[in-house]
């Protein structure tokens, strides 16, 4: 039960974009796409208990902040998303190193 807590962050953007995907007329950009895969891929490789699979939440939550840096003119800010997911990531990653040691 305690291995879910890797899948937080992939599971709220899933269903988020399945939802946009299938039931509105907004569409969802690849991009988006591959950093949800990458947050899945992540936290399968943590429950494997592979400490680098924090990486790619990293990478994902990187990209969002960098984008959120990006002036467009949007109302919404990605990196008010982005610092906690690289937060989340790193801890999680810090938990899975210090479990390895521990066996």
């Amino acid at each position: 039960m305690r291995k879910i807590i890797y899948f937080i962050p992939a599971l709220p953007f899933t269903i988020l974009f399945i939802y946009f995907a299938i039931g509105t007329s907004i569409e969802v950009t690849p991009i988006a796409w591959i950093m949800n895969i990458l947050l899945i891929l992540s936290g399968m490789l943590m429950c494997k208990s592979k400490w680098w699979g924090c990486c790619f939440g990293v990478i994902s939550g990187a990209i969002l902040i960098y984008m959120g840096l990006q002036e467009t003119g949007q109302i919404f800010k990605e990196y008010i998303l982005g610092v906690p997911l690289v937060i989340f990531y790193i801890i999680c990653g810090f938990v899975v190193a210090k479990h390895n040691k521990k066996k």
